[in-house]
C-alpha cells in the first residue's frame, strides 16, 4: 500500500484557513485604528483592555484559524502528526524567520518566553564550567531571575541599575561588570523590551560587549515582537527569542526561538522527545515536545494577514507609540504627575505614569480595583507597581498602561478618571 503524500490535506486546510480570513476579518475602517477595530476582537461588553502588554489578545479571525487547524487535526490525527502537519509547520516557520530577519534553519518554535529562556539558560548550565557566573539585570522579568535561582543558585551575578535608566548607564554598568569578573561570566541575559517599566534596552549595544568578553548573550524579547521591528542578525546576540500571544496576535502558547549557528550545538529544548522532523539536530529536536496541537503556530499565518490587512506593521507599531506618547502626557496631566522616561525614543507602546498616591496598601491594589468596577462605570486593568523593586524611589508608584491599535485617547481619559475617584475613595492619598 503506497504510502500517504505529507502535504495531501494541507491545501484544503490552507483554502479553508484563507476562506475564514476572507469571512471574518472586515475591510479596516475608513477613520483607521482605534476603535472601529474592536469588532476584531472578543472582549466583552463594558471592559476595556489597557494591559495587552501581560497576555495580549488574538483577533477573532486568528483564534478562529487556529480553531480550524484544531478541527483538522482532530479529522485524522494519524494523518495529521505523522505526515501533514509538518509542510504547513515548515511554511509558516518560514514567514516568522523572514519576521524577524533570520533563517528559517536558525529558527523554532516554542510554547512562550518561559519555555525558550528554560530551555537555552538550562542547555547553558550543563555546559557551563564549574564556578562561572551567569548574568543578568535587576530589572529581568522575574521568571527569568527564577530560572537563574534554579540553574545557577551560587553564580548569579546581578547588575543594579537605577530608574529612570540611560542607555549609557545601562552599557556603563554591565561593562563594569564584566571587567570585574573578567573571564568568569558565562552567559549573560537582558531583556529587549524591560517588563516594569516597558523601556527598551539596547541590547544590539549589549550583545556587542559580551563578545567582547566572551559571554553568551540571551536577548529576552517577550514583549517585542510584533512591537517593536525586530533584526535578530543585527542584533548580533547568540539567541533572542519572542512572544507572539503579547503584541503579535497570536493564540496563547505560541512564541519564536532564534539561535546563531555557531551556538545551536549547545541548546536543547526544556522536553526531550523524538517524533519531530527537521533538517538540522536543533529544528528536529524543537519541532515536537510531546503532543500538542500545533495550531498555536499555524495560526500565526493569519496573524501576519490580520497585521497586513489592518495597514502593515510600521503603521500598527507608529499608531501604539503615538497612542502611548499622547495617552501618558494625558494621563501625566490628569494626575499632576509625569511620565517614567521623558525621552519618547526608549518606550514602544507601553507607557509608565506615576500614580499620584503614596498609600502602599492602596497603590499595589489599584490595578484590581479597576478591574473590580471601583473606578466607576468603567472596567479596565493596568499593573501598578511601586518602582522600588526595579531600582527606584521605594514607594513610588507607576502604572505602566498599553496602548493598542484598538485604544483611543477617551479609554486613557477614563483610566485617569477611574484612578483619581478610587484614590479619592480611599482617602486622597
Amino acid at each position: 500500500m503506497p504510502r500517504r503524500s505529507p502535504t495531501q490535506s494541507a491545501p484544503a486546510a490552507a483554502a479553508a484557513a484563507a476562506a475564514l480570513l476572507l469571512l471574518l476579518l472586515q475591510a479596516p475602517p475608513a477613520s483607521g485604528f482605534g476603535h472601529a477595530l474592536l469588532s476584531q476582537f472578543a472582549f466583552r461588553p463594558g471592559y476595556t483592555c489597557l494591559n495587552h502588554g501581560s497576555y495580549g489578545s488574538a483577533p477573532v479571525v486568528v483564534t478562529a484559524s487556529a480553531a480550524n487547524w484544531t478541527q483538522w487535526m482532530e479529522s485524522c490525527p494519524d494523518a495529521y502528526f505523522r505526515y501533514d502537519v509538518w509542510a504547513p509547520y515548515d511554511a509558516v516557520r518560514a514567514r516568522m524567520a523572514a519576521y524577524i530577519g533570520a533563517s528559517v534553519n536558525d529558527t523554532v518554535f516554542v510554547e512562550n518566553a518561559s519555555n525558550g529562556v528554560n530551555a537555552v539558560l538550562q542547555s547553558l548550565a550543563r555546559h557551563a564550567p564549574p564556578g562561572m557566573k551567569f548574568l543578568y539585570l535587576n530589572t529581568a522579568y522575574y521568571m527569568v531571575k527564577m530560572v537563574m535561582s534554579y540553574v545557577e543558585p551560587a553564580n548569579r551575578l546581578v547588575v543594579n541599575l537605577t530608574q529612570p535608566l540611560s542607555n549609557d548607564a545601562v552599557l556603563s554598568a554591565v561593562r563594569s561588570a564584566l571587567e570585574a569578573n573578567k573571564g568568569n561570566v558565562y552567559a549573560a541575559s537582558f531583556s529587549h523590551i524591560v517588563s516594569v517599566p516597558g523601556v527598551i534596552l539596547p541590547v544590539k549595544a549589549l550583545a556587542a560587549l559580551c563578545r567582547e568578553y566572551g559571554v553568551f548573550s540571551l536577548i529576552d524579547g517577550a514583549h517585542a515582537l510584533g512591537h517593536i521591528p525586530v533584526d535578530v542578525v543585527d542584533i548580533g546576540a547568540d539567541a533572542w527569542l519572542g512572544n507572539a500571544h503579547k503584541w503579535f496576535y497570536s493564540p496563547k502558547g505560541a512564541a519564536v526561538l532564534w539561535v546563531s549557528p555557531a551556538k545551536q550545538a549547545l541548546i536543547e529544548p526544556v522536553v526531550i522527545s523524538w517524533e519531530g522532523r527537521g533538517a538540522t539536530h536543533f529544528q528536529l529536536a524543537f519541532s515536537y515536545q510531546g503532543t500538542t496541537t500545533q495550531a498555536q503556530y499555524l495560526a500565526l499565518n493569519a496573524a501576519l494577514d490580520f497585521r497586513e490587512a489592518v495597514g502593515g506593521d510600521a503603521a500598527v507599531m507608529a499608531y501604539m507609540h503615538a497612542t502611548a506618547v499622547a495617552g501618558g502626557a494625558l494621563l501625566a496631566e490628569q494626575w499632576g504627575t509625569e511620565v517614567l522616561y521623558a525621552d519618547e525614543t526608549m518606550y514602544g507602546a507601553m507607557v509608565d505614569v506615576r500614580v499620584p498616591t503614596t498609600n502602599a496598601t492602596l497603590g499595589p491594589t489599584i490595578g484590581q480595583r479597576l478591574l473590580d468596577g471601583e473606578g466607576g462605570n468603567f472596567s479596565t486593568f493596568v499593573p501598578v507597581y511601586d518602582i522600588g523593586g526595579v531600582g527606584g524611589v521605594p514607594g513610588t508608584f507607576y502604572a505602566r498602561v498599553s496602548c493598542q491599535i484598538y485604544t483611543e485617547l477617551s479609554d486613557l481619559q477614563s483610566l485617569a478618571d477611574a484612578v483619581l475617584k478610587i484614590i479619592r475613595d480611599n482617602g486622597g492619598t
